[in-house]
Parts: C-alpha cells; structure tokens; sequence
C-alpha cells in the first residue's frame, strides 16, 4: 500500500501541482511531509508494537493512513494537502513498523525468508502496477480517486488485522517520550538535509543548519539511550558486529535502488530520446522480474541460509553497475535491458534475505528492535542514495548546478551518469564483502519447532 501510494502519486503530482497553482519546489513538500512523518516515527511505533501491541498498532495504521488519505481527496488547498499527506505518513509508519514484526513474532524461523519475501513482492507489484495506474486514474476520472481508493482497502486492512492477527498481552512500559522526539528531529533533519541539499546547494545557510540539528540530535540521542533504562531503540546492538554488518550492507543495497531508479529514467530521457511511456514499460521489466523472483527466492533462503542469496544479489547488483558504467547512447536501447534485467534479479533477489539477515543477528531479544533498524535503514537508505547520486553527478558536472537536465550537452550528462554508475560499483563492491564476512545461519525446521 506504500509503494503503490508512492508511486501512484509521484505520477499525479504534476497535475496535483497544476491545480493548486504551485511551483516544484511547493508541490514537493506533499511527497515530503508524507517521508518525515513515516521515517520519523518508525521506530517509535516499533517499540510499541514490540510489546504485545502489534495488532492494535497495525489496525489503527491503518485507519489514520485511510483518514489522511480521504482529507487528501477532498483538499481544497496545497497546505491541506500537505497536513494530510503528514497524516498519510503518520499512519504509513505504524504500518511499516507493524509489518515486519508480524513476520518475526508469529512465523517460525525456518519460514521468516519466505515471509520477507512476500513483503519484497507485495513491493515489486506495487511499483510495476503504481505509475500506469496512477497514469489512468488520473487521466480518466482524477487525481482525487488515488486516493480515495485507499479508504475502502484501509478499512478491509482493520477487518482483516483484528481477525487475523493473534492477540498480545501488553506489556507495561514507560513511553520513551524524550528518545521520540530526539530521534524525530534526527531523521526528519536528515531526511529535508539529502533531500532538499541537491536543489539548495550544500553550501547553503539551511542545508547547513539542518546538518548541524541532525549530528546534534543523533549524538544526543545515542547518549541518552545508551543511559535510559527503556529507550526506543538499543543502540548497544549496534556493538554487534555482525549486525552492523548487515544493516550497513542493506542500507547501500536501498541506496542503490534509489539511486539507479533516480538516474537511469533520465538517461533513458537525455541520451536514448524516450518517451515517457516507452521509459516506464521499461522500468517494468526490472519490477517484474522483482516482483516473481521474491517468495521463491525467500523460500530458498530458508533452506540454505541467507548468505549465498545475499552474495548473488551483490554480484547482480555488481553487474548492471558495470554496465551503466560503460554504456553510450550509441549502443541503443538493447544495451539497456540486460542492467535491467540484473536490476531487478539484484532487488528481487535481497529483498527477502537481507531483511531476514538483520533479523537473525539482532542480539538475543532485540529482534524488535533490529526489525525497526531494519525498516528505518530502507528508507533512510532510499533518501540517501538519491542524495549521493545527485551530489556526484554535480561535482562531476559543475555545470549541471542550476541547470535543466534538457539543457545539458549528452557528453555532460553522460560524464555525469558514469560517475553515478561508479558510485553504485563501489557501494555493490562493500555489499559483496560484507555479505561475504558475516556467517551463515540456517534454521532448521525441527529447531523452530521445539
């Protein structure tokens, strides 16, 4: 339901914009109200729904996400909107937060791979589905109906959850108030940072400010969890070698992601002269092939351990980095689809297994908290990756500062786009090694039974 409402409204926002009568730069707040609200309270809502009150926390998600979206429908106004897309992300966090956990707390080990799995492929269909039918809707009836079809699937979402989900008994603990809101403004700090840094400048008085809120925050806040004697998130897992390992490993993996899915569709537009359309029923043979290859892939993992998936996603991943590398309009479309098609192997392929890695090696009775390190890591992962691409291809071309991508020379741009690429090379090149350097693990059936 995130990714479909992600994807559905990047496609709306220019007509959204048009509307209401604003610039980029204001419409771009409805996307970024949604990302602070959700990342910023991710791992609060994860402490809660780690002691014993998953079902009510994904339930009443679900109910704020459908009440957000329906003022979205009906906003008169940008500034509406905008406080209804923070109402959206509010609710989208306690979903994202809830989530996993479910996997974690009511299946077995030996079949968490799988259920990973079938989050990576609920996500891979939600974006090969997202922009085409965001595209028709708004085309055909209007950008209301994205989203008012979440009401009706949000409260399907509450019937389900509070028939389906085994209830929990609550544990009595104090609220980490403090630790909330020092980690709120980190991440929200940091989100508006990589976010708005790019179109800003990074030299720029507010780009600067908001660097300086965020390592002040996250300093406070690593100090004060560490003496709190309930905090939101052990920051203590983190001595833990082996899951600093794998939380870093998916934190480039989504940086990637992000990355490559910011620059490629520019390519497409810059040096291959595509059309939109053409572009996106391109990008959908990287979705698609996401999309099938992720329960299977989960399954496997069961059996064999989450090592050997892990490793081979980092090599794909490795591949069409090589190839983006290398490749010049001259070479045409055709050149194209094989880094897709190791696009999407790489996606689908981590998506289960590395999530359920983080998992397997949170310290003995952190499993909540890794389970929210790991959610958080996936979008701060995406925020960053977007960042780190935009900002080397400025320092690659100076002259892109300012400029519109149209107005580029194709040389310029494809100075700029190869130096993404290596970017993505070097990040797949520590995904590898550290894949590599942590142990495997294998759950056995019987194990998990007794």
């Amino acid at each position: 339901m995130d990714g479909l409402d992600s994807s559905i409204v990047n496609v709306a926002l220019p007509v959204i914009a048009s509307e209401y009568g604003v610039d980029i730069s204001g419409s771009s707040w409805v996307v970024m109200a949604y990302l602070v609200l959700m990342a910023g309270f991710i791992l609060a809502f994860g402490k809660i729904a780690d002691n014993g009150r998953i079902r009510q926390v994904f339930a009443i998600g679900f109910g704020i996400f459908a009440l957000g979206s329906f003022i979205c429908a009906v906003s008169p106004n940008l500034t509406m909107m905008i406080a209804a897309r923070a109402v959206q992300g509010l609710g989208a966090s306690m979903i994202a937060a809830a989530a996993p956990l479910l996997i974690t707390r009511f299946l077995p080990e030996n079949k968490r791979g799988f259920g990973m799995g079938v989050i990576a492929t609920t996500g891979g269909i939600a974006l090969t589905l997202g922009p085409p039918l965001g595209g028709f809707i708004t085309e055909y009836l209007s950008w209301h109906w994205i989203f008012l079809i979440n009401v009706p699937i949000g409260i399907a979402a509450i019937i389900a959850a509070k028939s389906a989900i085994p209830s929990a008994k609550a544990e009595k603990e104090k609220f980490d108030a403090a630790g909330t809101v020092l980690m709120f403004i980190a991440i929200a700090s940091m989100i508006m940072f990589f976010e708005r840094g790019p179109s800003l400048g990074w030299f720029n008085p507010q780009i600067i400010l908001l660097g300086a809120l965020c390592a002040v925050t996250l300093l406070s806040f690593c100090i004060y969890s560490v003496r709190a004697k309930s905090p939101i998130l052990n920051v203590s897992i983190f001595r833990n070698w082996k899951f600093s390992a794998v939380t870093i490993s998916y934190l480039l993996t989504c940086a990637v992601f992000a990355g490559v899915m910011y620059m490629v569709p520019y390519y497409m537009y810059t040096s291959l002269s595509l059309s939109t359309a053409v572009s996106g029923l391109l990008l959908m043979i990287s979705s698609i092939i996401t999309a099938c290859v992720g329960i299977p892939i989960g399954s496997w993992s069961d059996k064999v351990g989450c090592k050997i998936p892990c490793i081979l996603a980092a090599l794909f991943r490795i591949s069409f980095c090589v190839i983006l590398l290398f490749i010049t309009p001259e070479l045409g479309v055709l050149a194209l689809i094989p880094a897709l098609i190791c696009m999407g192997f790489s996606f689908g392929i981590s998506g289960g297994p590395a999530t359920t890695r983080i998992v397997q090696h949170s310290p003995k009775g952190e499993e909540g908290s890794g389970t929210s390190v790991m959610i958080t890591s996936d979008f701060l992962g995406g925020v960053i990756g977007v960042a780190a691409y935009a900002l080397i291809f400025s320092i690659t071309v100076p002259q892109s500062i300012g400029t519109s991508v149209s107005d580029l020379t194709g040389e310029l741009f494809l100075t700029g786009f190869h130096a993404t690429a290596a970017l993505g090379l070097v990040f797949g090149i520590i995904t590898l090694i550290l894949s590599s350097a942590v142990p495997n693990l294998i759950v056995k059936k019987d194990d998990s039974e007794n």
